[in-house]
């Protein structure tokens, strides 16, 4: 049996002609514009934490786990800037939003081991935020100046009273602070 012989200008239009259907092929969506959700209740300073009436802080990371260890590192920046308790936090894998895009390339991707080092700033800003509201959500809680509070380990303490505030009970009442810039 011998070899079947194809000339090289059939095989170029052959080759051609697959490929062009291949690539009609795919069909690439535009970007979606979904909105961050938080569930009510829920007091979410920034789109980057979220802390619940029943304690749990959750720290939305913008990107993937692929060795890298951002799903442990940006939680912890985050959860050490706002003095959390480590055992409450836990982490969300951001939805496509393009707030969560990478704060170098400008898009929501994860490679080059840039995950911790992009992040920290951003994830520290994050933290001191949410630490913030909640200290002045308890300084108007006791009606004391916020310089008269503290944070400890997932709690705003008066330190003049002593009188302490987890940051579960204080997340309905943050809501309606102001966020500073």
């Amino acid at each position: 049996m011998s070899p079947a012989v194809i000339e090289r200008r059939e095989f170029l239009k052959v080759t051609v002609g697959a490929s062009g259907g291949l690539i009609l092929g795919f069909y690439f969506a535009p970007p979606s514009r979904a909105q961050v959700s938080v569930p009510p209740g829920v007091f979410a300073p920034n789109a980057f934490v979220r802390i619940a009436p029943d304690e749990t802080i959750s720290v939305v990371v913008n990107h993937s786990e692929m060795g890298q260890g951002p799903y442990t590192s940006l939680p912890m920046l985050l959860a050490d800037e706002m003095d959390a308790d480590w055992t409450k936090v836990r982490y969300e894998p951001a939805p496509v939003d393009p707030v969560y895009n990478h704060p170098v390339f400008g898009a929501q991707i994860t490679g080059g081991s840039t995950s911790t080092w992009s992040g920290f700033e951003q994830y520290r800003k994050a933290g001191a935020v949410a630490r913030a509201v909640l200290v002045a959500a308890a300084a108007r809680e006791w009606n004391v100046a916020v310089e008269k509070c503290a944070t400890a380990n997932g709690f705003v303490v008066n330190s003049a009273s002593g009188a302490r505030l987890s940051y579960g009970q204080l997340s309905t009442k943050a809501a309606g602070i102001q966020v500073p810039a």
